[in-house]
């Protein structure tokens, strides 16, 4: 078995490989099976809840990325300078990419050999006009653009040739949220961070404006800090979220909103049990439940410091897992800092070519387990990499 890599230039057709990393009994190599089982099942009404035992997170392994991805893709964008993107999030579909808007630039889109189509909507506050910007929906079926701003009371919608459509008018204002668009049926469900006052934490409604059902706030209501955040990934064919508090110290878990019966189905939670809460937040992948919580280093009796967090992960089926730290074996074991983005089932990483260059470089440098043959791979793109270049893009397919 061979994991690949694949080199995609802007403009050409042409697939051709690049990278051949050979595995053998490497393959896949980290896996979860040698780890402790460190969560259990429990049902929650007709939910089941996978739930983490945090004490039993010990152990930390190297994690591949050929572990959780299939194969890695690069596409160099467009290089004009209308088409010039920093680092930002992405929205992947099968055949477009669409760059979030940063710095005062509108959203960017791209096919997937990189060429650069289009601006969508305008950076302003008039007519059809967003500033900053929470989350989008492209829908590739229809040719159509959702972008949801922040403080909002609509979704802004827009055709893939840039043409302003009739926005969708919101049942509530969003101060934060994600969304989930059904165009079948014409109807968009939304999840928000619901301040104290909200009557809401979820709920549907058509493109119209018309409410269809929601889901009382509750004991999910929070204060009204900008510091908290919702995360929804949609890696799968749920639409997951999660509350993200930065101070409040209380339970929580990640939900599939259940559109259908109007319930928010809990999936996974981090037990604590008697030990002190800290800072962490939760993703679903296809096979795994993953996270981060703060940990602490004691520097002497009196001195407690705090680490970066440290990222965990959850086996869906086996229930096993641990801390985990992540290289990438497509590019020589190139270790992956961070907060890797996984969304709409897809690894992305939108990197600057200047940046790529220096962290090929310190690998090349002080790697000194490359074989002969990744390290003349690896100095081979690091030799076509243009630091004048547009941002480069690596993607692969998450794994089932």
């Amino acid at each position: 078995m061979k994991h690949r890599l694949f080199f995609h230039l802007s403009g050409m057709y042409l697939f051709f490989l690049l990278f051949l990393i050979s595995c053998g009994k490497n393959t896949r190599r980290s896996t979860l099976n040698h780890l402790d089982v460190v969560a259990e099942k429990v049902m929650i009404t007709n939910s089941e809840l996978i739930s983490c035992d945090l004490a039993k997170l010990k152990d930390t392994v190297n994690i591949p990325l050929s572990y959780l991805v299939e194969d890695l893709q690069m596409i160099r964008l467009d290089n004009r300078d209308e088409a010039l993107v920093g680092f930002t999030s992405i929205t992947l579909t099968d055949k477009h990419i669409l760059v979030r808007n940063n710095r005062q630039n509108p959203y960017k889109l791209f096919n997937t050999k990189g060429e650069f189509l289009t601006t969508i909507g305008t950076y302003g506050q008039g007519p059809n006009e967003y500033l900053n910007v929470y989350d989008d929906w492209l829908d590739e079926e229809t040719g159509q653009v959702f972008i949801l701003p922040w403080q909002s009371n609509k979704l802004f919608r827009f055709d893939l040739q840039n043409n302003a459509l009739e926005p969708i008018p919101l049942k509530y204002r969003v101060p934060k949220g994600k969304f989930f668009v059904n165009t079948k049926e014409s109807t968009v469900s939304v999840f928000l961070l619901p301040f104290a006052g909200s009557p809401v934490v979820a709920w549907t409604q058509d493109f119209n404006g018309n409410m269809i059902d929601s889901i009382p706030a509750g004991h999910l209501t929070v204060q009204p800090d900008y510091s908290n955040e919702v995360i929804s990934n949609k890696n799968t064919n749920e639409f997951d979220c999660s509350l993200f508090t930065f101070f409040e110290q209380r339970p929580d878990s990640l939900y599939h909103y259940n559109i259908a019966d109007n319930r928010l189905d809990p999936k996974f939670t981090l037990d604590f049990k008697d030990r002190p809460w800290k800072i962490h937040s939760y993703q679903e992948l296809p096979g795994h439940f993953i996270g981060d919580v703060t940990v602490e280093k004691k520097l002497s009796d009196n001195i407690t410091v705090t680490e970066h967090p440290s990222n965990f992960i959850v086996d869906k089926k086996t229930l096993k897992g641990g801390f985990y730290k992540l290289y990438n074996d497509f590019l020589g074991n190139l270790p992956i800092e961070g907060w890797p983005l996984y969304q709409n089932g897809y690894y992305l990483w939108n990197v600057d070519p200047g940046e790529l260059a220096d962290l090929l470089t310190k690998h090349l440098d002080k790697s000194n387990t490359l074989t002969e043959n990744d390290r003349k791979k690896l100095t081979d793109l690091l030799n076509s990499i243009d630091e004048n270049d547009n941002n480069y893009l690596f993607y692969g397919k998450l794994r089932k």
